[in-house]
């Protein structure tokens, strides 16, 4: 089997060594080169010189002689892909005559060898129009399917600069086809989409690209902290900035196994740990576990924000000593707020006084309307045991895990107003 396979080999060079040869004859014998014949010398002992063929098929190119210079130049491509003018030529006439997966395999052959930066500005361009046109794309799809070296570099630039819904089918189809995708290359696509305020498009592309095989993603993900953050809204952000510090790893002692630790300096405005969440309008609750240490000043507290508005709907009790159960209510307004920020908020203190806190076990259920009753202004939540009487904005539920604990006193107007104030550093760590 072996040996027919090599004597097909050698029949297949003979046959374009001939061909070589043919068209080589035929170009040393022209009378009408207007920059002189090819040097017979090379060709002539060597008729398979690939430098030699290259330099006479891109002047039978510049004659208009195009057939014989693609024959010629085709083959010197099947020979070496390390040819830089042969590639380019054969990349732009590929793109010409309509054949795409010859085109991008040469593009491959160029970016390949692109060690010093050079080429990928000049061809990044042309690969990010392809991703916008229907009748290129699955071409250019099934290239980057092969994950050569610089497809990391190229769907991030795709990201960033690309035709958003070309961009959006062809990460979809990578992760359909190759199984998700690395985050870094993903990522700056969502955050481009979710900076700009498109929030349902951005979790749309999100789930496509990040989660193609789960078909029921939750409203709130990683409750459990088991996951690590892909770099977009959509999973746990880690603090930012000076003060601050968040890690997910083993819960001290108590009703969880794995929780959000957050070291805060009690002083700072830190961006702390966020999540995005796009719903249709309801009502809901969220509710986790918590622990913070040492006792102290009250400086760390959960609420959902929308995005849009930038409208606190739900703020609960700051976190106080040892484990206890926290839950708020939240009502999504009918109309501007298509997606809600449930985030970390720090509550800045005169002097520094660090605090250490544990989250864990996030939970989000719906929230049916009978268990709402308006009353004035607000609205009445009834649960098993008691009723509170909230503000839609300002809607507090904490109830400790041990009997004899007192649920903490709602937040002082003072630290609402520096919490008002701290609202749009919340979201500069998200975005830059």
């Amino acid at each position: 089997m072996r040996a027919t396979v090599r004597r097909l080999d050698a029949a297949l060079a003979l046959m374009a060594a001939g061909l070589a040869l043919l068209i080589v004859r035929s170009a040393l014998t022209s009378p009408d080169a207007p920059d002189g014949p090819a040097s017979p010398t090379g060709l002539a002992s060597d008729p398979l010189d690939l430098p030699a063929l290259r330099d006479l098929g891109l002047r039978l190119d510049r004659r208009g002689r195009l057939a014989e210079a693609d024959a010629i130049l085709g083959f010197v491509g099947g020979r070496t892909w390390r040819d830089g003018p042969t590639q380019v030529w054969l990349l732009r006439r590929r793109l010409d005559q309509g054949r795409y997966p010859e085109a991008f395999e040469s593009a491959d052959s160029l970016l390949r060898r692109d060690a010093d930066g050079t080429t990928r500005p000049n061809l990044f361009p042309l690969l990010i129009a392809a991703a916008a046109d229907a009748r290129t794309r699955p071409a250019l799809v099934e290239r980057l399917a092969a994950a050569p070296w610089w497809r990391g570099d190229f769907l991030r630039a795709l990201g960033v600069q690309g035709d958003v819904a070309g961009a959006r089918v062809l990460f979809s189809a990578l992760a359909r086809g190759t199984g998700p995708l690395a985050p870094d290359d993903y990522a700056p696509f969502i955050n481009r989409l979710a900076s700009a305020g498109d929030y349902e498009g951005a979790y749309g592309a999100w789930r496509s690209i990040a989660r193609p095989a789960d078909p029921a993603v939750p409203v709130l993900r990683d409750g459990d902290f088991t996951a690590g953050s892909d770099h977009t809204p959509f999973t746990w952000s880690t603090a930012a900035g000076a003060g601050a510090s968040s890690e997910a790893g083993a819960a001290p002692s108590g009703p969880a196994v794995r929780a959000l630790r957050v070291d805060y300096d009690g002083y700072s405005s830190p961006g702390l740990p966020a999540q995005l969440l796009v719903d249709a309008p309801r009502r809901y609750s969220v509710s986790w576990v918590e622990r913070i240490e040492p006792p102290g000043p009250e400086r760390l507290s959960w609420r959902v924000r929308c995005a849009d508005t930038n409208q606190v709907l739900a703020r609960a009790a700051p976190a106080v000593a040892g484990w206890r159960e926290a839950m708020m209510t939240v009502a999504t307004p009918a109309s501007g707020c298509a997606a809600q920020w449930l985030e970390l908020a720090a509550e800045p203190g005169e002097r520094r006084a660090a605090v250490t806190a544990w989250f864990a076990a996030f939970r989000l259920q719906p929230v049916p309307e009978s268990a709402f009753r308006k009353v004035g202004t607000g609205f009445r939540i009834r649960r098993a045991q008691k009723q509170n009487l909230e503000r839609p904005s300002d809607s507090i539920t904490s109830a400790p895990l041990q009997k004899g604990h007192r649920a903490p006193a709602p937040l002082r107007s003072a630290q609402t107003v520096r919490a008002q104030i701290s609202t749009s550093r919340a979201n500069e760590h998200f975005f830059r």
